[in-house]
């Protein structure tokens, strides 16, 4: 249960994040860079909280 929350708030901030700099004033180019590195550090963030409830089972 509390894995779950926490996995849908972590995605949650992730997107909330994405869209506030999509709606930025920025060049495309740099929105487009700084999307690109918040996917990435969401995608280890997301494999760290998978790596922690598998050694929690």
């Amino acid at each position: 249960m509390m894995g779950k929350l926490a996995k849908t708030l972590t995605l949650g901030a992730i997107f909330g994040f994405i869209a506030g700099l999509l709606f930025a004033p920025k060049k495309g180019e740099e929105s487009r860079k700084t999307v690109g590195e918040v996917i990435e550090k969401g995608k280890e963030k997301i494999n760290e909280i998978k790596g922690s409830f598998k050694k929690e089972e």
